[in-house]
């Protein structure tokens, strides 16, 4: 973790610190945005503010981003350091940071991701610490220089992974594709994390086009430069090639096909394994779906070709390609590809288990019929149906597949059966019953009907005629044989085919039970290859004879179309086969007629006509003939779209043939018939553009003329089947489509899409114009073309290029053509100067003049300068007079008042040649404007036909002509696109002629019942129209005497209501035009229905509400409006429960509440005026309406409106109260239901409080008594705040009103009291957590220093009772109310309030004692019934209360509250002079007199009073109560110093010194009267406190109170209180304890020995203390003292002592101690007792480990005589010894080495200096030595050279069974094994070791005879043994320790030879290394006890077997 310091230091550094340093001395930062000194110049606030919006940018186009907004986007983040953070914490930025990183991919290039990483790059360092996170995001843009910025300031390490990519950062270059590629066949890292680049993307739901373009590439790439692959690389290579194929979720088309692409390559390369191979096929076939079945087929054939062969596929695999669509079709298209076999052999023999199925049937048999079937494909199937027909015998399937291999690869299935013959048999046999031609059952005749042999053929086919004529044939063997028959229609052998129709009686009902299946194998059989004559006539003649005999209608239609019509046309490629007379045979109504035709020609011999013109004219006459019985038919549509078509059919004879015979029939047609059967025929040509035709024939004559019957004769018999023949058909169709008349009798309207003709006419036009690549044709086309249009193709030209405008941006070269002929057409005119005037075609110019392209907006200015050109001319007439537009009646609805005086016929208007010539060339000056602008023609028309002032009447009158003119073809053309663009063009001239000339238009849309549809163009021009109301209308609208009002508001009564773009431009003219303009009446009749339709019609409600507020400014306006809204009201007042008194108009309400909706939501002016109506409304509102939702609604609003105009009102005049009716809000209040209405009704009350004060006065009572009850039990804020609001209005009216007349504060009181009991009643009724709030708020605005007082006094009056009667607790809960309202003030206003609370008392409590004393007080009435006075008690019971509050509302003054005016007196000292004059308060003598409980309340309030003064005041107080003489009023003053004078600062402790001293002096006079008690405790404690806090100056006076506490506690009186004022005295006072010094310690040790423990803790600080503060002038006798009684009571009060005797051996003089311990050690050695031994050497162990050294060192005999007289003691117990050896230790601690030696040499000797010495000396002596040992380890091992030997020989002693004790022999073997552990080498040497190593070895033996021998004894030998087996290094020594130990495995005693076994068992496992040398001798004696008798050493031998063997091998051998 970070620590607290860095992180205090990272969150106080600045986040710009960089910018901070010298730049001189820094390096530039890096920056993805900026170069590096650019980037100095923004600071990390800026580029976060931008990267913020970039992020909100692309939050926008992908929501997944979202999620890092708090971890990399918030203001927190501006702080984040990543270096500064925890391991978790990074982890966890670094994830935010990586995943953030993935979804930029797609948005790498925009320009909000720059700004995004350019933040990520200066705040979190990602170039540095994500490294490889930009590489992926930035790899697939590598060629980009976004990945050139990036890669220069990327931190990439020299010889990493990527560093090659260094050279190009250096040099700032992107990296190609080749670098790339090259580098990742050098690098298997690089080239793994390209590969996975695309799958992550995939896993992660990120992927997109550029990551897919870059994966397919760059891997592609890599595969074709690598020259092989190891088996790693595949490893990783082929997952991510798989991974886009297997993830169905998040892949699109591009990712499959790549992957495919991809994998195709891979198999190039290298060669998988068939399990990959399969599992690669079986992933493609899961993706197949999801792209072409073509793309997948040549993907999987590419990846197969290069593999070895798979024996099959995976059923599911196989199952869905063949689920693939047309994948049958896409194998056959495939077999042409080189190894395709490799994948269809796997396929086909999958599939071959469910052949049975009829689809995988399909594929087999569409398998072998294909013509370019691979032959390996044939073979393997060959070889499969041959394994299953010799499995399965009789399998109609598999035979019938043989049967198709026979026919169609007859040499393979021979050489295949050869193969197979020999290792199976009846191939043979299989292959003959295949052939025979003799078998008679049903599946060998239909076989053989398909057989190569003719002659089997005809058999089969005989066969299955008298199948079909045997009886009891079941259904299935009559449908096998139909269907043969039926295929054998297409049998190319005549014999075949006469067998077929030998029999028509059995035939011919097989033919007609399935017609279309015959029909259709017939027309195949006859119009595929070039037919026989012999071969087509036995058709027909049986179709004709036998066929059509029986036949349906339908199937006769057939017949014609399919069979006899492809026949008809004669042409030298068909000219013997259509010459016969088969035609004949059919009888059909088309045919009518046709034999004859044939025969005349026929007849003719070709000398008088040649052939080609011969068939010519057969064809003309056929077709002619052909389109007369059409004609002629019933059926004439039915047969006209069947040759429609056929124009169609792949078949050119049926095709040429179709078009010969429409174009006879258009030639025969005429009228409509005529134009309708011209539209369809120019619509089944189907061209979009004219063919690409050699038309260098045709240049030497017309279009028509090489189009003549003749030239398309000769075309068709010569080349009928030549696609120019049939485009020239075509051609010949437009060109009589182009000559169709007109419609006679009618005047053509070119500009609509009614007429069929002008359809026509258009759609050949546009044929004509859409190519020039054929000038001919198009030239041709076009001048027959206008020959027929004449002087209507200026018209039609405009009326096309009109119309195409409208329609798809394709279309605009079409209109740029029209308008160049349209040039050409009027340049002629310019040419023949005929003064002809073109104006009626300028508008369709000027709609082009607005096109977006540029094209038509120049060739459109083309044709203008040539209409200015032409105006220059005398006109004689006008072009397209009256009728340009067609018939049109120009009539005027009947709606309309009047006809307009300027359009007497209502016609278009015209202009002038000088107006028209003007405007022309205004138009053209603007040229070049309007050439670049397609908008600017609008300017152009604001800028020339706006009308001005200052215009002259010449020139207006001519912009209103010019206007007119346009208006007018707006008002007769009927194209809706024109109308709108010609609206657009004057859209933005206001003038009332456009009202005027439109106002048919407007009157006529208004009584259309047609609905107009959202965004259409009828809604734009109804916008537009009704646009015409504009500024300019508002004249004509606001005179009474014209009538475009009335239709004005006719539009907006049918617009308001309508959701369209109407109702938008009619409210946006009424907002900035009309309603500043219109008239008061004619406003006041808008706002009418504006508020009718905007109260019914939600839509309108919002706009509406818009309007009304402007139109609101106008005051009279709005009082118009209330007088006309507002409902009656009723004479009698509505209770709030009442029946409906008046019956209320919905609309009038709804109105209404819009209406004061309104006037709330705008800033109205002050008016009073207003401020009356609204009120005057508002009680209307109130008395004529019951209560519900609605009516509050208005209630609320006209109560906003009111208190809106109210607050204008600045200054006030002097009105009279009536003039505002506060009234009206009084009986709102009353009768409100609603909470809302309640509470704005008391708003309103408290702003018009300022207007009419009197009028407040007068109702506040029942203002605040309807509050009372209806709001404060309210639980919200808003009605809170509304309290609030009304209280800080009207009570400051009723304060000042009060304080006029009141200057006495208790007259004050006294007059506010019942004002004031209007809020405390209702206390109860607000809730709880408001209280507190509102009578605090009240308190404010009533004025603290005059009102709380009562206030709180009244609260406090109405929980009197209860108070008096509860526990402190509960009081302090009741009086929550009144305390919180007073601790709002500051403490000197708090002093004062609580001050006249306590007047209220002594007021109350002098009456309470004399009932003769009548002076006034706040509380001397009853709050019920004020004339009744409260009793004695009553008034007692009051005025306790107010004590009881005044001493818990007392509370410390806070020290920075701020100083505020009270009056004069209110202080803490007149508070606590008050509270005594109450505790000394005397009654009367009867008990309803006394007031004893007030006194009591007194005393307990003045307690509470002290405990909350300042320290000044509170010790005056004090003094003043302690110079008293009430003695409970002391204890308790005195108590409370001893608890507050902790809390007084040492500052002002100085201050109050001499305060202090002389409360102490009253304290010593108190104590000295008063010995013991609990005025005498509470002094005691009070000295206490006053000493622990005791500063300079204070310490004569407190050393005076010594003596009396010395003297309590000699007396045993008060012991407690005065050693508890004592113990700090003897820590505070120090030197000037010293005369009292052993009076002290004598009584404190006296009071420990008899046993005071309640006082003992306090005792024992007493003794600390002294020896704390003076412990030089503690002697032998003190300590002595203190010694003995922690050595007495060592066990029973040890723990009390304890920290007495650490001090005293830390502070009392060493040597003086050790003196004094000394003293006391002979009394102790002649009486020896434990515990008192145990407590004597604990105090003298902590006296010599706190004591100097110098001390102990020269009392060091005097302490070593103590020891060996301790350790000499008969029957010394353990703990006394243990506490006298550890002693022992702390002396040799303070020891240096020449100090010791001579000791240690004198403890050795004691233990061993003569061999009579006593045992129990050694033991003592080893205890001493190993805790020695213990304590100081190695450091005492030199000593050990006394102790080797005698060690030693105690030992060998052991061993002789001369010594027996355990415990001596423990000790020794524990001293040698803790020496051996500690030794570091320095002493144990081998020379020491070959001393004890016998004796120690010996040990084992002994440790198994030694009484009370246990385990622990064993494990120590055990350990001594290893510890010296450690040491020893010296071979010789090694074995004699390993051979003597394995000596003892010879022992009698097994209990020796199990141990020995033990402990060789451990010495090998711990140092089996150095005794490996052993092994073999070790062997022996493993192999000896290996065959012990006794099962426990064979045991042990094993383990010590298995250690051995653990170091050195088996050693069996050895």
């Amino acid at each position: 973790m970070v620590s607290s310091l860095a992180a205090q230091l990272a969150k106080g550094a600045s986040v710009n610190t960089t910018l901070l340093v010298d730049r001189s001395r820094r390096k530039a930062a890096e920056s993805y945005l900026f170069t590096g000194r650019e980037a100095d110049q923004h600071d990390l606030d800026s580029i976060h503010a931008l990267a913020v919006n970039a992020f909100i940018q692309l939050s926008a186009l992908n929501g997944n981003l979202s999620r890092f907004e708090g971890p990399l986007f918030s203001d927190a983040s501006r702080n984040t350091d990543r270096t500064l953070l925890s391991v978790e914490e990074a982890t966890q930025l670094n994830a935010s940071i990586e995943g953030f990183l993935a979804l930029l991919g797609p948005l790498l290039i925009d320009a909000p991701t720059g700004k995004i990483l350019e933040w990520l790059v200066r705040r979190f360092r990602i170039n540095e610490f994500n490294v490889e996170s930009l590489l992926a995001l930035f790899l697939p843009y590598h060629e980009s220089p976004h990945f050139a910025k990036m890669l220069t300031i990327l931190h990439i390490q020299q010889n990493s992974t990527w560093s090659f990519l260094l050279p190009f950062k250096s040099s700032a270059q992107n990296v190609p594709r080749v670098a790339l590629v090259t580098e990742m066949l050098k690098n298997s890292d690089a080239t793994r994390f390209i590969v996975n680049l695309l799958p992550t993307a995939i896993k992660g739901n990120y992927s997109h086009h550029t990551i897919l373009a870059f994966n397919a590439a760059t891997i592609h790439d890599y595969l074709t430069r690598v020259k092989a692959l190891d088996e790693g690389t595949i490893a990783h290579l082929l997952p991510a090639l798989l991974a886009p194929l297997q993830n169905r979720a998040n892949v699109t088309k591009d990712a499959i096909l790549g992957s495919c692409i991809l994998l195709s390559a891979l198999s190039q390369v290298c060669r998988v394994t068939p399990a990959a191979l399969k599992t690669i096929v079986n992933a493609m076939a899961a993706s197949a779906r999801r792209v072409a079945t073509k793309q997948f087929v040549n993907a999987v054939v590419s990846v197969c070709e290069a593999q070895e062969p798979l024996e099959a596929l995976t059923d599911g695999t196989a199952n869905t390609i063949l689920r693939l669509p047309s994948i049958q079709d896409e194998l056959r298209t495939a077999e042409r590809w080189a190894g395709v076999e490799k994948f269809v052999c796997p396929l086909l023999a999958t599939l071959f288990k469910k052949m049975d199925a009829e689809n995988v049937l399909s594929l087999l048999e569409s398998t072998i019929n294909s013509p370019s079937a691979p032959s390996a494909v044939v073979r393997h199937l060959v070889g499969l149906l041959l394994i299953k027909a010799l499995s399965e015998d009789g399998h109609p399937p598999t035979r019938l597949l043989l049967s198709q291999i026979q026919q169609r690869h007859p040499v393979i299935l021979k050489e295949v059966a050869d193969e197979m013959s020999r290792s199976h048999e009846g191939v043979d046999d299989l292959l003959v019953s295949l052939s025979a031609a003799d078998e008679l059952q049903v599946g060998g005749s239909v076989v053989s009907s398909m057989g190569a042999d003719e002659r089997v053929r005809t058999a089969a086919v005989k066969e299955l005629l008298k199948m079909l004529a045997a009886p009891d044939q079941e259904p299935k063997v009559l449908q096998s044989v139909r269907a043969a028959l039926i295929a054998r229609v297409q049998d190319t052998s005549t014999a075949v085919l006469n067998a077929l129709y030998a029999d028509p009686s059995v035939i011919t009902p097989v033919f007609l039970e399935d017609p279309k299946a015959y029909l259709e194998n017939l027309s195949t059989a006859i119009t595929g290859a070039k037919p026989k004559r012999a071969f087509l006539r036995l058709h027909l003649t049986f179709l004709a004879a036998h066929f059509c005999a029986l036949a349906t209608t339908s199937a006769l239609e057939d017949v014609f179309d399919k069979i006899f019509f492809p026949f008809l046309l004669f042409s030298k490629a068909r000219q013997h086969t259509a010459e016969g007379d088969h035609p004949a045979v059919l009888r059909h109504e088309l045919l009518a007629g046709c034999v004859q035709i044939w025969s005349a020609e026929k007849g003719k011999t070709e000398e008088e006509e040649e052939g080609s013109d011969r068939l010519s004219a057969m064809n003309r006459a056929v077709s002619a003939k052909l389109a007369e019985n059409v004609m002629a038919s019933n059926s004439y549509s039915a047969h006209f779209s069947s040759l429609t078509r056929k124009m169609h059919d792949a078949d050119p004879n049926v095709r040429v043939l179709a078009y010969l015979i429409v174009r006879a029939l258009l030639v025969r047609l005429s009228g409509d018939h005529q134009i309708e059967a011209a539209s369809q025929a120019l619509e089944a040509i189907g061209l979009q553009q004219l063919p690409d035709l050699d038309t260098s024939s045709v240049e030497s004559q017309t279009l028509p003329e090489f189009l003549s019957d003749v030239n398309l004769g000769k075309m068709v018999v010569s080349k009928a089947t030549s696609k120019n023949t049939t485009h020239w058909l075509q051609m010949s169709i437009a060109t009589l489509v182009l000559a169709v008349p007109r419609p006679s009798g009618s005047i053509l309207n070119w500009f609509a899409e009614e007429s069929d003709y002008v359809k026509l006419l258009r759609s050949a036009y546009k044929l004509a114009v859409s190519s020039t690549t054929v000038p001919v044709l198009t030239v041709g086309l076009l001048r027959e073309l206008f020959i027929s249009l004449k002087d209507d193709a200026l018209a039609f030209l405009a009326g096309f290029w009109t119309t195409s405008l409208g329609s798809s941006p394709e279309q605009h070269p079409l209109c740029v053509a029209a308008l160049r002929h349209a040039a050409a057409f009027l340049t002629a005119h310019k040419d023949e100067s005929d003064g002809v005037d073109f104006q009626t075609i300028l508008p369709a110019l000027i709609v082009c003049l607005q096109s977006p392209d540029r094209e038509i907006r120049v060739a459109a200015l083309d044709c203008v300068t040539l209409l200015a050109g032409l105006a220059e001319q005398r006109f004689s007439a006008v072009y397209a007079f009256d009728v340009i537009y067609g018939e049109s009646d120009g009539g005027f609805p009947s709606l309309l008042p009047f006809r307009p005086a300027d359009l007497s016929s209502a016609k278009l208007q015209y202009l002038s040649q000088g107006d028209i010539k003007k405007y022309l060339n205004d138009i053209l000056e603007h040229r070049e404007h309007l050439t670049l602008d397609a908008t600017y023609l609008k300017v152009f028309h604001v800028q020339h036909l706006a009308r001005f002032a200052a215009d002259k009447k010449k020139d207006s009158e001519y912009k209103r002509r010019v206007l007119c003119y346009l208006l007018s073809h707006v008002h007769v053309v009927r194209l809706v696109s024109a109308r709108i663009a010609l609206l657009r063009s004057i859209e933005g001239i206001a003038d009332k002629a456009r009202t005027e000339v439109l106002l048919p238009v407007i009157v006529g849309l208004i009584q259309s019942d047609e609905p107009l549809r959202h965004d259409s163009p009828e809604e734009d021009f109804a916008s537009l129209v009704v646009a015409s109301f504009d500024a300019a209308s508002a004249p004509d609208l606001n005179d009474p005497k014209g009538s475009l009002w009335s239709v004005f508001v006719s539009v907006l009564h049918h617009y308001l209501r309508l959701g369209t773009a109407c109702r938008t431009v009619l409210l946006q003219n009424l907002e900035q035009w009309l309603l500043g303009t219109l008239s008061t009446d004619r406003k006041v009749e808008v706002c009418n229905m504006l508020l009718q339709v905007g109260s019914t019609d939600t839509e309108m409600y919002l706009p509406s509400k818009k309007l009304l507020a402007a139109a609101f400014a106008d005051i009279p306006v709005v009082i118009r409006l209330l007088l006309a809204t507002r409902p009656d009201a009723s004479t009698s007042p509505r209770a709030s429960k009442r029946a409906k008194l008046a019956d209320v108009s919905e609309d009038t309400l709804s109105s209404l509440g819009l209406l004061a909706e309104v006037l709330t939501s705008i800033q109205l002016p002050g008016s009073l005026d207003l401020v009356s109506r609204l009120l005057e409304t508002l009680h209307n509102v109130v008395q004529s309406a019951p209560t519900n939702t609605d009516v509050s609604y208005v209630e609320q609003s006209l109560m906003s409106a009111v208190e809106n105009s109210a607050e204008k009102i600045v200054e006030v005049p002097n009105i009279s109260p009536s003039a505002i009716r506060l009234d009206i809000l009084v009986e709102l209040i009353r009768v409100a239901e609603n909470p809302q209405t309640f509470n704005q009704a008391l708003l309103l009350m408290a702003t018009l409080a300022r207007l009419a004060p009197d009028s407040v006065l007068h109702n506040v009572m029942p203002v605040f008594t309807f509050m009372g009850s209806n709001v404060f039990h309210r639980d919200d804020s808003y009605s809170f705040k509304v309290v609030q609001r009304t209280v800080e209005s009207i009570v400051p009216v009723m304060v000042s009103s009060l304080k006029n007349a009141h200057s006495n504060p208790l007259d004050l009181y006294i007059a506010s009291r019942d004002f004031l009991r209007v809020f405390t009643d209702a206390a109860n009724h607000i809730p709880r957590h408001r209280r507190t709030s509102f009578f605090g708020h009240l308190a404010d605005v009533l004025g603290p220093a005059d009102f709380v007082p009562p206030l709180c006094m009244l609260l406090v009056e109405k929980i009197a009772s209860r108070v008096v009667r509860q526990t402190p607790e509960e009081v302090q809960n009741l009086l929550s109310l009144p305390i919180s309202v007073l601790h709002r003030y500051p403490s000197t206003l708090q002093t004062f309030i609580l001050t006249e609370v306590l007047r209220e008392a002594q007021r109350l409590t002098a009456r309470a004692a004399d009932p003769e004393n009548l002076e006034p007080a706040l509380l001397d009435n009853s709050p019920d019934d004020d004339q009744l006075l409260p009793s004695a008690a009553t008034l007692r019971r009051r005025a306790c209360a107010l004590v009881i509050f005044v001493g818990f509302a007392v509370k410390m003054p806070s020290s920075g509250a701020p100083d505020v005016d009270v009056p004069e007196g209110a202080t803490m000292t007149t508070l606590v002079s008050l509270l005594i004059g109450l505790v000394t308060a005397r009654g009367g003598s009867t008990p309803e007199t006394k007031v004893d409980d007030v006194s009591q309340a007194a005393r307990s309030a003045l307690t509470r009073a002290l405990r909350c003064m300042s320290a000044v005041d509170f010790v005056d107080a004090l003094l003043s109560i302690l110079k008293s003489g009430d003695s409970p009023v002391k204890v308790g003053a005195l108590d409370l110093l001893s608890q507050r004078i902790h809390d007084i600062s040492s500052a002002t402790r100085a201050k109050i010194t001499a305060r202090i001293n002389e409360t102490v002096d009253e304290i010593k006079k108190l104590l000295l009267a008063h010995l013991d008690g609990a005025l005498a405790a509470s002094g005691y404690k009070a000295v206490r406190s006053i000493v622990e806090t005791m500063g300079p100056g204070e310490e004569n006076s407190l050393l005076a109170l010594i003596p009396l506490a010395i003297s309590a506690i000699r007396n045993r009186k008060m012991v407690k209180p005065a050693v508890s004022a004592l113990a700090p005295m003897s820590t505070k006072l120090g030197p000037r304890l010293i005369p009292f010094f052993r009076d002290i310690v004598l009584q404190s040790v006296s009071l420990l020995q008899d046993g005071f423990e309640d006082s003992e803790t306090e005792t024992l600080s007493v003794l600390n203390g002294l020896l704390t503060s003076i412990p030089t002038f503690w002697g032998p006798a003190e300590l002595t003292q203190v010694s003995k009684l922690y050595i007495d009571r060592y066990t029973s009060s040890a723990v009390p002592l304890l920290p007495l005797m650490k001090t005293v051996a830390k502070r009392a003089p060493t040597a003086v101690l050790i003196t004094a311990l000394a003293d006391m050690w002979p009394t102790l050695k002649a009486s020896p007792n434990e515990d008192r031994l145990v407590g004597f050497f604990d105090l003298l162990k902590r006296c010599l480990r706190g004591g100097s050294r110098p001390a102990i060192q020269e009392n060091v005999r005097v302490l070593f005589n103590i020891f060996l007289d301790a350790f000499g003691l008969a029957g010394l117990s353990s703990p006394a010894e243990d506490e006298a050896i550890s002693a022992f230790t702390e002396v040799v601690v303070k020891l240096n080495e020449a100090s010791f030696r001579p000791l240690f040499r004198k403890l050795y000797d004691w233990a061993f200096a003569n061999e009579t010495a006593d045992i129990q000396r050694r033991i003592t002596f080893c205890n001493v030595y190993a805790a020695l040992l213990d304590f100081f380890k190695g450091l005492m091992n030199p000593y050990m050279s006394f102790l080797v030997q005698p060690f030693a020989d105690v030992l060998k002693d052991y061993t002789k069974n001369k010594l027996s004790d355990p415990v001596l022999w423990t000790g020794v073997l524990d001293i040698f094994t803790k020496s051996l552990v500690a030794d570091d080498g320095a002493f144990w040497r081998d020379d020491k070791l070959r001393l004890a190593a016998p004796a120690l070895v010996q040990q084992v033996a002994v440790c198994v005879r030694l009484p009370n021998s246990d385990a622990e004894s064993k494990t120590l030998v055990t350990e001594c043994l290893v510890a010296l087996t450690d040491s020893a290094s010296e071979d010789v020594l090694l074995k004699a320790i390993n051979l003597d130990l394995l000596m003892h495995t010879r022992s009698d005693d097994v209990r020796v030879r199990v141990f020995a076994l033990s402990c060789a068992t451990a010495l090998w496992n711990a140092h089996g290394g150095k005794l490996l040398a052993f092994a073999s001798e070790t062997a022996t004696f493993i192999a000896e006890c290996g065959e012990d008798e006794h099962d426990t050493v064979v045991r042990e031998a094993l383990r010590l077997k298995t250690a051995v063997e653990s170091v050195a091998g088996n050693i069996s051998g050895l």
